[in-house]
């Protein structure tokens, strides 16, 4: 828990509640876990305890009495280690209590659980890969012939990804899995996948001899693709990564060019090595025109603009203004905000965008959990939050989950699923001032937030910027850009 929540959060809070009508109908999360009262009939046969459990919300779910040291209880734990949008300390409860019934391990209870889920359901899948991956090195080693199987012949993507940065955080080194990955067909673009979810930063940055020839070397456009986009979640290696990177955004072209945009937007700028950043905002603006006018709102073309933007925004303003206005005058207003992957924040605090101008957002999910964007009124944070998190989820899930109908909600895009790119697109509103951006998901709200400034002239901001406040705290931001907790950005 980062310390602006942890500060910040009670008297906000306080300040809120305290400001609220008696009758209003929206209250905060309770602050105890549900109790254990609900009771299924469990000597039944196993059809009728499937069935009873179908029937169960997730909210019931939790609430069912279970005993970890009675056998009869185990359907009840499958259920919730593989149950679609449960909190994952419930699944790591369930792992707990199958590898004891089973006289397991917690690993092979959540690999067993991967197999469960249904193909199409990404999201669990990644929670339960979230759960894998925390799970000591020992307990992975334990299971590395069934980790080896699932890495060569899952029909799932995300399981064979999950499988390969499993095997490499048993080894505790590369070169084993390195090596199994490539006798297997396709195997490198899976390994190079899950680099990014593997935990311990020092096992990741002893890939980067590896990842570093594939992202520069031209071939596999799968394989270069892959490798681009997993070199930025490698640390220590800022510096080498940018140049790398930035050559293929001048030279490659497609899938490789567009992971390659993707994956710079991951470096904290603090690290781009300032006597490249001019020539590759240049680079930029050269892409940019010549891809179609008709072709440049999609999300890469949108994702490169962002990117020219936040380079020229690093540079001193006589050579950073005229990139800047080139890039507006081939483009829209484009703000490219990622999530920061199991801290529930985005990797902005505030952007700023012209007043009555058109403007689109994107969202670069890298979380294991889905995420949104509303933009609200300014000051509407905490009322449109705490909204939202009272709502129950759509009949339809193809609709807008969690939007609250308010006057307040100026603009809001539908759930992004984990490892996707979302896209929101709106005219600013005409009065300046200081408006808000949030996730609606329940709960999210409280951390993951930010300010949308709106000004009445763009390059006059620029030319004599100013700060906006946290909605939270109504102090002006100490920094903008949210880096991950191993302190690299990454």
């Amino acid at each position: 828990m980062t310390n602006r929540f942890r500060t910040i959060l009670p008297a906000a809070l306080l300040s809120l509640i305290s400001s609220m009508p008696l009758c209003a109908a929206v209250a905060p999360p309770p602050a105890t876990e549900p109790a254990q009262t609900l009771e299924i009939a469990v000597d039944k046969n196993p059809r009728i305890i499937a069935y009873q459990l179908r029937r169960l919300s997730n909210a019931d779910l939790v609430t069912v009495i279970r005993k970890s040291d009675d056998p009869r209880y185990k359907p009840i734990y499958e259920t919730i280690l593989t149950r679609k949008g449960l909190d994952k300390k419930y699944r790591a409860e369930a792992a707990v209590a199958l590898a004891k019934m089973n006289k397991t391990d917690e690993a092979l209870e959540i690999l067993n659980g991967i197999g469960a889920v249904d193909p199409d359901d990404k999201l669990t899948q990644r929670e339960l890969v979230s759960l894998l991956l925390a799970q000591k090195p020992a307990g992975l080693a334990a299971q590395k012939e069934k980790l080896s199987a699932l890495a060569k012949d899952s029909e799932s993507n995300t399981v064979k990804q999950a499988a390969y940065a499993a095997l490499a955080t048993a080894d505790g080194k590369p070169d084993g899995v390195w090596q199994q990955a490539a006798a297997n067909e396709g195997g490198l673009k899976f390994l190079l996948g899950g680099i990014p979810w593997i935990k311990d930063a020092k096992l990741r940055e002893a890939f980067y001899p590896k990842v570093a020839p594939l992202a520069a070397k031209a071939g596999d456009d799968a394989t270069q693709a892959a490798a681009a986009e997993a070199i930025s979640s490698i640390p220590g290696h800022d510096t080498e990564e940018f140049s790398l990177l930035g050559g293929l955004v001048n030279t490659a072209k497609g899938d490789v060019r567009n992971a390659a945009v993707r994956s710079l937007g991951r470096i904290p700028s603090a690290k781009w090595p300032k006597d490249q950043i001019e020539a590759l905002a240049q680079d930029v603006v050269g892409v940019v025109k010549q891809i179609p006018s008709a072709d440049r709102t999609t999300p890469a073309a949108l994702q490169t603009v962002q990117l020219g933007e936040a380079l020229s925004a690093a540079l001193p303003p006589a050579q950073g203004v005229p990139i800047r206005k080139a890039l507006r005058e081939l483009s829209v207003r484009v703000i490219a905000l990622h999530t920061i992957r199991e801290q529930m924040e985005y990797d902005m605090r505030y952007f700023v965008v012209e007043a009555g101008k058109p403007v689109e957002i994107l969202l670069e999910n890298d979380d294991a959990m889905p995420h949104n964007i509303v933009i609200g009124a300014p000051g509407s944070l905490a009322e449109l939050g705490m909204a939202a998190g009272a709502m129950s989820p759509p009949a339809d899930e193809k609709e807008k989950a969690y939007i609250p109908d308010s006057p307040k909600v100026l603009a809001s895009m539908a759930l992004v699923q984990p490892d996707e790119t979302g896209a929101l697109s709106f005219t600013a509103p005409k009065t300046p001032g200081q408006y808000v951006f949030f996730c609606s998901f329940p709960g999210h709200w409280l951390k993951m937030y930010g300010t949308m400034l709106v000004v009445p002239n763009l390059e006059a901001w620029e030319a004599k910027p100013t700060v906006p406040t946290d909605p939270m705290s109504k102090k002006p931001y100490e920094k903008q850009k949210v880096e991950s907790e191993n302190g690299e950005g990454k």
